[in-house]
């Protein structure tokens, strides 16, 4: 084999474009030269650039064309100069060489194991570090698969939440309207209440002033009835000292009419005490009138009082205050005046 056919079978191949074969066996040639093991790691720093899936295998062809490499080197010595140099220094050169390549061999296996070893061992590592690698894109992917679900489930929430934000603020619009509407009726329905309430009133007023009128009236009939009957007993007192008097003057005169007198003066007495009667029986009469009509009163007061705390009631729900109490208390009669009684 010639050297040229050698060198044509062991010479790196060239691509078109990235990293060159060519790059990655100087590399390695550069660091056996240097007594350095040529590893991925250090072939990518000597180089500069280039990942590890694509020196991985440009390094292995390297390693397996190695061994072939140097026998072609060896015999090429040998060949260069027997046309030149006597047979015997071509031998003494063609040993020592042979002892140079067989130590330089030796010397290669080694290295060669040592770095196929630990290219094993790194190629070991990065598929270690390709199958993180894939599992953590699975879980990415998976996590990305779980975000874009919980996304569109946001979104469809989101959705939702508006459509009901939209149903709520119609249903809110329609339920204000009905409450305008309701506070309208009931607005005039406290408004008809105040008017009703104010008829009732003042009537009230009227019927009280009427009765109060009638109730003065017939107190003034009974005081002036009251007048009179003390009027006729006090008359009829003097009349009756009169007469004893004038008995005690004519006692010693007539003597013989004392009894007669005394007659007449128990009958007197006695007319006195019926007409008495008469005149108080005249006067639990009125008295009786008087206590029908206060108990007529009360009933009206009651009555205006129930209609009073009606609208009290149905104002509290919108002005939110008190309507003030019925002046009727005002026109008090003065029927807690008792009238005094004949002694």
């Amino acid at each position: 084999m010639s050297s040229k056919s050698i060198g044509v079978a062991f010479q790196p191949v060239f691509s078109g474009r990235g990293v060159q074969e060519a790059q990655v066996w100087g590399a390695a040639d550069a660091l056996l030269k240097d007594g350095l093991r040529p590893t991925i790691e250090r072939v990518r720093q000597r180089i500069g650039s280039g990942s590890p899936n694509t020196v991985s295998p440009m390094l292995e062809r390297w390693f397996a064309t190695l061994g072939k490499r140097l026998e072609g080197a060896s015999a090429i010595p040998a060949q260069a100069g027997s046309a030149h140099l006597p047979l015997a220094v071509v031998a003494a050169a063609q040993q020592f060489w042979n002892v140079a390549v067989h130590e330089a061999e030796q010397a290669q296996v080694q290295a060669s194991e040592a770095a196929r070893h630990e290219f094993q061992l790194e190629r070991a590592a990065l598929a270690r570090q390709a199958a993180d690698l894939q599992q953590r894109e699975l879980a990415f992917d998976q996590a990305r698969a779980q975000l874009d679900d919980a996304l569109l489930a946001s979104r469809q929430a989101v959705t939702a939440m508006e459509a009901q934000l939209h149903r709520q603020q119609q249903e809110s619009a329609r339920q204000l309207t009905e409450q305008e509407g309701q506070s309208r009726r009931l607005r005039r329905a406290l408004d008809d209440a105040l008017r009703s309430k104010e008829a009732l009133r003042e009537k009230s007023e009227m019927d009280l002033a009427a009765k109060q009128r009638s109730f003065n009236e017939a107190e003034e009939r009974h005081l002036a009835q009251e007048r009179r009957m003390l009027a006729d007993v006090d008359r009829e007192r003097l009349a009756a000292r009169q007469s004893a008097q004038e008995l005690t003057r004519e006692q010693k005169a007539r003597a013989a009419e004392r009894e007669a007198a005394r007659a007449l003066q128990d009958q007197a007495s006695d007319a006195v005490r019926a007409e008495q009667a008469a005149r108080r029986a005249d006067a639990l009469e009125s008295s009786e009138l008087i206590q029908k009509l206060r108990l007529e009163l009360a009933t009206q007061r009651e009555r205006a009082a129930g209609a009073e705390r009606l609208v009290a009631d149905m104002g509290a729900r919108f002005v939110r205050q008190g309507v003030e109490r019925t002046n009727l208390q005002k026109a008090r009669p003065r029927a807690s005046k008792k009238p005094t009684k004949p002694a």
